[in-house]
């Protein structure tokens, strides 16, 4: 078996989007691979029969993003769009005789069969051909009127109206129920009957983005609206029950600020609401994990049976949890769950270990039906709890294959993104990719991560202090630990808040002989109104602005100490990032430059904040060899 090698990730299979069959007899999902010579991916939709335990490609498209089972157990599917329709293909329930149903003349972004042919569907206007022309001849200027102005991984931000629809498959019909104008649809939920819609609207002040929503009920049968509850919540999800009750997650971000974890609420009809899940189940809703090998759409609400199915992160792992009505907490299948659906004695679920990627499997009889075992050798994780800043925190050592306890071995510090999301024991590619190069690759999750509570990862004003205390105690307990680690042959990198922090450390300590510094922060105050979350993000997590407290927000901002770099450090940015745009990794590069340090930048094309985890593949193998080239320029 050879060694894990930067080019592998064209080889995986990334599993993701499950469904379920109504006669739970086949579970459908996507495989998606990267397709080097047209640098992209491509996604197929496949089907797996629960009773022959096989799995099967439902067509050869390579493009499948929306597809559905219906209420008799064909699987809908959108193959193909163009200029006029969205077109819907149908395999029957037997799997072997595929079709085209029906087409759309809208852009179709969500699909729902709700009895006998009947579906909602939520959706945007085509085009005309005109339009398209239109737009074609005005595309060498842009007309700027929303904050934001332009969103990571979507580009600058347009006045697009999306509708929901009622659509009848028999007469070729589509009935509008609500349109959103100057407003956002973030959600929604339709009862048993289907009479009546709770809807989670987005809505703007002079098209300034507000951060929370209004859940708004409508009456099916007379049309009629009502805001029942108004700017109080920012919402995951919601559902709703037998009874027509209003579940949904959701926090008032009043105790942690935007980062704060979530609650589960339920609401009549009328928006009385009291919150059901227990005070003390201080959990960070959703899979926060980080690795650089899934691609795709996972789950992380459902609701069956008056009970609610969700995944939370909690310390190093993403578990599935089931709550009922009545606040009864259980824990379903622990681990590092990443997407799931609910049978009637059955959960079945995507699963990633150290040693796989995200694979199928069944809670029942905890079977692996559809192996993902990554073919590679792979160096193995250590872990170890320390002291630090009043809390025991974990910290993992991914030694090299064919590891000799007598060497010495260059060591990398990896710091991830968030800050709120954390790092695991699970498989992570570039990890192992230096880790099969000969280095010993550190990290942990400091304070500001998920999965510890609401107190943990509350690092607001203290970007800088704690956490860095955090990694450098980290540090120093490793090098204790593990005596194969070359103190005097050591680098540090991380991408977004691990950029933040990579560029804090380099001006804070030379204890790093080299630094790689992606997507990153350097600038709190030009941060603040360039980035596409910077204008509630900067002040919210630093506790100041621009305009009352400038020195408080530069006082946490690494540029300010820039000019004490002596570290040769790479930077990498795409220049399409809009979450940490551009500008902040040039600023450090910058300055490092004049110090007289050696210093260099790669710019990314066409890549946005996402090139480590999904950006193309050749930007993301040339960011592997240009990282791995500067360290083992300067610590080997």
């Amino acid at each position: 078996m050879e060694k894990t090698k930067i080019n592998d990730i064209l080889k995986y299979d990334f599993y993701s989007n499950l469904e379920i069959s109504k006669d739970q007899k086949y579970l459908a999902f996507l495989k998606t691979n990267a397709n080097l010579d047209k640098n992209k991916y491509d996604s197929f939709l496949y089907a797996y029969d629960i009773e022959k335990k096989k799995s099967f490609k439902i067509s050869d498209n390579k493009d499948i993003g929306l597809f559905i089972f219906d209420k008799d157990d064909n699987i809908i599917y959108k193959e193909k769009s163009d200029d006029e329709f969205d077109y819907f293909y149908k395999k029957d329930r037997s799997m072997e005789v595929g079709s085209l149903d029906f087409k759309i003349d809208k852009n179709v972004s969500f699909i729902k069969d709700l009895k006998n042919g009947y579906f909602l569907i939520k959706a945007s206007n085509k085009l005309s051909k005109d339009q398209l022309k239109t737009q074609k001849e005005n595309s060498f200027y842009k007309e700027v009127t929303n904050l934001p102005f332009w969103f990571n991984g979507s580009g600058y931000i347009k006045d697009k109206v999306e509708s929901l629809y009622f659509y009848k498959k028999d007469e070729n019909k589509l009935e509008k129920i609500r349109e959103f104008e100057n407003e956002t649809l973030n959600a929604f939920a339709i009862n048993k009957n289907l009479d009546k819609l709770a809807l989670v609207i987005g809505k703007n002040d002079n098209k300034l983005t507000r951060l929370k929503d209004d859940l708004v009920f409508l009456d099916l049968k007379n049309k009629k609206e009502k805001i029942i509850i108004e700017n109080t919540f920012s919402y995951y999800d919601l559902f709703f029950s037998s009874n027509d009750e209003i579940i949904f997650i959701a926090t008032d971000m009043k105790k942690g600020g935007i980062n704060e974890d979530a609650f589960i609420f339920k609401s009549d009809c009328s928006g009385n609401f009291e919150k059901i899940s227990p005070d003390d189940f201080d959990k960070s809703f959703g899979n926060s994990i980080g690795t650089d090998a899934r691609y795709g759409s996972c789950r992380s609400f459902d609701f069956k049976d008056d009970k609610l199915y969700f995944i939370v992160t909690e310390k190093e792992e993403s578990k599935l949890y089931s709550m009922d009505l009545k606040g009864e907490l259980k824990l379903e299948i622990s681990g590092c769950v990443e997407d799931f659906v609910i049978a009637d004695d059955n959960i079945y679920y995507f699963y990633i270990t150290e040693d796989r990627l995200s694979h199928l499997k069944d809670k029942k009889n905890n079977l692996i039906l559809l192996d993902n075992k990554i073919n590679s050798k792979l160096g193995k994780i250590h872990e170890f709890f320390y002291e630090s800043n009043g809390d025991k925190i974990r910290g993992y050592v991914l030694l090299p294959v064919d590891f000799d306890k007598n060497k010495k071995y260059p060591t990398l510090l990896s710091i991830h993104g968030g800050p709120k999301t954390e790092l695991s024991n699970i498989f992570h590619h570039e990890h192992q990719v230096f880790a099969n190069d000969g280095y010993i690759i550190i990290y942990t999750n400091p304070h500001g991560s998920s999965g510890n509570g609401v107190k943990y990862s509350d690092i607001r004003g203290k970007y800088g202090s704690i956490d860095y205390q955090d990694l450098m105690n980290f540090t120093d307990n490793a090098i204790e630990k593990f005596p194969q680690i070359d103190k005097d042959n050591m680098g540090v990198y991380g991408g977004s808040y691990g950029g933040f922090m990579t560029n804090w450390i380099i001006s804070h300590t030379d204890r790093f002989k080299a630094a790689n510094s992606q997507r990153s922060i350097s600038n709190w105050t030009s941060f603040y109104g360039v980035s596409d979350i910077g204008y509630y993000f900067g002040p919210d997590q630093t506790g100041a602005n621009p305009w009352d407290n400038l020195e408080k927000m530069w006082d946490q901002s690494p540029i300010k100490y820039a000019k004490n770099v002596k570290t040769p450090t790479m930077f990498i940015h795409s220049d399409e990032d809009y979450r940490c745009p551009l500008e902040q990794g040039l600023q450090m590069y910058t300055r490092i430059k004049e110090n007289g340090v050696e210093t260099k930048m790669y710019i990314f094309h066409g890549e946005n904040h996402e090139l480590s985890r999904s950006g193309r593949p050749k930007a993301r193998i040339k960011r592997l060899e240009a990282i791995k080239e500067w360290f083992d320029r300067y610590l080997k």
